[in-house]
Formats: structure tokens, C-alpha cells, sequence
């Protein structure tokens, strides 16, 4: 065999795999019309013929259409529903409306009422701390007064202890001089009966008739007696001083007053008298026994 010979069997056996792939491609897009569109049973590679799909599509178209028509009048329904609550809520709005007008109305009103208020508050603030300061000073008044009434009250307990012990002393005085105008009257009875005048000058070196004790004898010569002025007795008084001892008094010697007050009297002893040491206990008398 020749080249050409080997040249054309090689060309017949590649034209006979493209032949061959032809067959294989005609054969593998070959479809049954037929079944294709009159398959009434889907199985695997094998969908249900077209005419019953295009059945079943008017079907669904039918039952999607039916949906639609209920859709659209549940969609209308709604739309009425809508309407009447969008009407509904514009009643209500309109009324909001007049309500928030009201409102603010009554707003303006309390904030009005709130400003002149709070002028009302920082005036009485203002007088309250006026008051406050008034009534720190009245405090300090009142705690002055207090103190100076209290100070008087002192001065009245004081002068009204006074007052009574005044009184007291004058009720005893009244007594003391009734007694004493008493006395005045039997004294002078007394004088007229032994004939002697009422002058007391002429009777000044004679003591008056009194009786005590010698209460101390603080030094020598010295003598204190429990008897005084208020008991008639006047410096230059001379009396006698007698020691008892059961039944028996014994002169002991005489004293001179020297200086006297209302209960008491200072005296000396006179050494021509002194017949022994004058001692507390003594009995002094203005007579002697």
C-alpha cells in the first residue's frame, strides 16, 4: 500500500468517528413527542406529559385566580375597615388635637400660675427672713428681759424678805413700846408714889434694877457681862458681882461699865472692891445683897 492508500484509510477512520458521534448526538437529543406531552405518570427521566401539566397549571391558575378574587375581597373589606378606623382615628386625632389645645391652654394657665407663685414664694421667703431676723432679735429682747426680770424678781423676794422682817420688826417694836408705855406708866406711878420726878439726868449714875451673867473675862480687870444697852445700861454704871454657891451668894467685887451694846457690856473691876478673881459664871446685879 502506498502513502496515498494509508492517507485515505486514515480519513475514512476519523470520518467514521465523526459519523459516529453524529449517530451518538442525533440519537441522545431524540425525543418521544408523543409521551412528552401525553406522560400521565412522572417517573425518573420521565416528568408528566405537558397537556396534563397545562392542566394542572389552569387548575392552579383557577385556584391562584379564586385566591386572588377572596384576597382582593378581604383586601376591600379591609380597605373599608381601614377607612372606617382611618376615619375613625381622624375623629380622634381632631379630638387629641383639641385636647393638646386645651392642655396647652391649661399649661400657659399653670405656668401663669406657677410664676406668679414662685414671686409669691420668694416674697414670703424674703418676709420669712425678715421675720426670722425680727424674731432673733426679739429672742435677744426677751432673753434681756428675762434677765432683768429676773433680777428684779431677785431685788422684790429680796425686798419683800425685807419688807417682812420689817414688818416682823415692827410688830415687835409696837409690842416692845406698848410693853415699854406699860412700864412708863407703872414707873411713873412708881415716882409718884415715892415722890421722885421723872428727870432721867438726875438718875444717870444709878444703873437700872438688872441681873446677868459674866459671860468672859478676856483679860485681866476685864470683864464682859450678858447685859446691855437695851437693858438700860450706860457707860459709868457701877455693879456688884456675887459667886452662888448653893443657898450662899458671895460678893466677889464690883465692875463699871465701859462700853455697852444692844445685849452685852464691856466693864472693868474696881480693885477696891475685888475681893477675889472675877470668873465666867458670875452673877452680876445692880443692888447689892
Amino acid at each position: 500500500m502506498n502513502l496515498v492508500g494509508k492517507i485515505f484509510t486514515v480519513l475514512i477512520f476519523v470520518l467514521s468517528l465523526t459519523f459516529m458521534s453524529f449517530a451518538v448526538m442525533v440519537y441522545a437529543t431524540h425525543k418521544n413527542w408523543r409521551l412528552l406531552v401525553e406522560n400521565k405518570e412522572a417517573s425518573v427521566g420521565r416528568p408528566k406529559g405537558l397537556a396534563l401539566q397545562l392542566q394542572d397549571q389552569k387548575e392552579e391558575n383557577d385556584r391562584l385566580r379564586e385566591q386572588i378574587d377572596q384576597e382582593k375581597r378581604t383586601f376591600e373589606a379591609e380597605k373599608a375597615n381601614a377607612a372606617q378606623a382611618r376615619a375613625k382615628l381622624e375623629t380622634e386625632r381632631a379630638e387629641l388635637l383639641r385636647e393638646r389645645d386645651d392642655l396647652l391652654k391649661k399649661q400657659e394657665g399653670f405656668e401663669k400660675d406657677l410664676r406668679t407663685e414662685i414671686s409669691e414664694v420668694k416674697a414670703t421667703h424674703q418676709s420669712l427672713e425678715n421675720l426670722r431676723k425680727e424674731v432673733e432679735v426679739l429672742r435677744k429682747d426677751i432673753r434681756d428681759a428675762q434677765a432683768d426680770r429676773d433680777k428684779h424678781f431677785k431685788e422684790v423676794v429680796r425686798l419683800t424678805d425685807e419688807l417682812h422682817q420689817a414688818a416682823n420688826e415692827t410688830t415687835r417694836l409696837k409690842e416692845v413700846n406698848k410693853n415699854l408705855a406699860e412700864q412708863h406708866e407703872r414707873a411713873l406711878e412708881v415716882l409718884r408714889k415715892f415722890g421722885k420726878v421723872p428727870e432721867p439726868e438726875r438718875y444717870q449714875d444709878v444703873p437700872p434694877m438688872v441681873e446677868g451673867l459674866v459671860t468672859a473675862t478676856p483679860a485681866e480687870g476685864v470683864v464682859e457681862i450678858s447685859i446691855g444697852a437695851d437693858d438700860g445700861l450706860l457707860p459709868g454704871h457701877q455693879l456688884f458681882v456675887y459667886r452662888t454657891s448653893g443657898a450662899l451668894n458671895t460678893l466677889v467685887g464690883k465692875i463699871e461699865v465701859v462700853r455697852t451694846s444692844p445685849d452685852r457690856a464691856v466693864c472693868k473691876s474696881l480693885r477696891e472692891w475685888a475681893k477675889s478673881n472675877i470668873v465666867k459664871g458670875d452673877r452680876v446685879v445692880s443692888q447689892i445683897q
